[in-house]
């Protein structure tokens, strides 16, 4: 596996993978329906995307500065669910994070992924209310990454 820095030309790839995820199919679809990622997005945050050794996309995370810093995005193909990959990602997340000064950052999780950054690391700090995007509630978690 190599994990690299996102570039624009992986934005269509980056939003197919996001969209294929079984994860946000039936009622969570609707986050994700207008959604893409685009050149502006990968100048300005902070993307990288996992391959394998044949060069396929297999997952990827978005860190964001503004307002405060926060895990915006992380995928992992359903393949490659509980291989550890989602594990690495976000090891290197949070190496990525130290790198750039960030102290803490927060996650607002997808329910079922609650588990996932709770072993990583991540505390509970409240939750997130439903949107006209989101309809349901959403844990909001911090992770100290200094």
């Amino acid at each position: 596996m190599r994990i690299r820095r996102a570039e624009a030309d992986d934005a269509a790839a980056l939003t197919a993978l996001m969209k294929a995820s079984a994860a946000y199919q039936g009622d969570y679809a609707g986050i994700l329906a207008n959604y893409a990622i685009d050149a502006a997005q990968i100048a300005r945050d902070h993307i990288y995307l996992a391959t394998d050794d044949a060069g396929r996309m297999m997952g990827f995370y978005s860190i964001t500065i503004d307002p405060e810093p926060e895990l915006d995005l992380m995928f992992v193909i359903d393949a490659a669910q509980g291989t550890g990959l989602g594990r690495d990602l976000f090891a290197h997340m949070r190496g990525v994070a130290a790198q750039i000064g960030i102290g803490e950052i927060i996650i607002v999780s997808h329910p079922p992924a609650l588990g996932f950054y709770l072993r990583q690391g991540a505390v509970r700090v409240g939750t997130k209310a439903p949107t006209p995007t989101a309809a349901w509630e959403r844990p909001i978690l911090k992770l100290r990454v200094d």
